[in-house]
């Protein structure tokens, strides 16, 4: 998953992030392979002393990579959740509102095809149930149900975005292995 220039300021801004802890982390990864070089040419070290001072190094680098991964993660976690509550301002914040959207999620949930959200969808734009049709296009982006999806975005193209920035960051928070080589 690539986050170009191009994409909203919120992608860009958490890419921007993860760029630079990850800059940092390639540092410290150089960091590290020059301290196990000094260790390994220190001629006062026994070859015990050399393999006990690497491994105290090695701990020492495994946690700090797996704190950075840590950290990475959040930030994209982070990102999602601002962006869902603004998602969320969309369908309103009063408890009308909150328990209309629940029950809007229950519906778009029970749905188990693209066509059937589709109708769904085209009847919810056409009586301006805007709580429904929310609950369905989320529930259609997690299903790629592309007709119900266009068929939403059209209306309400700023929403489109905001949920199309947090399926790319729900991409990117679960793409474990290219964040594992980058903390190498």
């Amino acid at each position: 998953m690539t986050i170009r220039d191009s994409d909203s300021a919120e992608l860009v801004d958490v890419a921007t992030k993860i760029q630079t802890l990850r800059e940092k982390a390639k540092h410290s990864s150089n960091e590290h392979g020059r301290a196990l070089d000094a260790i390994n040419r220190d001629p006062n070290l026994s070859d015990q002393g050399k393999r006990e001072r690497a491994a105290e190094l090695e701990a020492a680098r495994k946690t700090q990579r797996k704190a950075a991964m840590e950290q990475e993660k959040q930030i994209i976690s982070d990102k999602i959740t601002a962006l869902e509550r603004r998602l969320d301002g969309y369908v309103g914040y009063t408890s009308e509102n909150i328990m209309a959207f629940r029950d809007a999620q229950d519906r778009a949930e029970s749905i188990s095809d693209g066509d059937k959200a589709a109708t769904v969808m085209a009847r919810a734009l056409r009586t301006n149930d805007t709580t429904l049709a929310h609950a369905i296009y989320r529930r259609a982006v997690d299903a790629r149900w592309t007709e119900a999806k266009q068929a939403f975005a059209a209306q309400n193209p700023a929403v489109a975005k905001l949920v199309n920035d947090v399926h790319k960051l729900e991409e990117l928070r679960d793409a474990s292995f290219n964040r594992t080589v980058a903390y190498m």
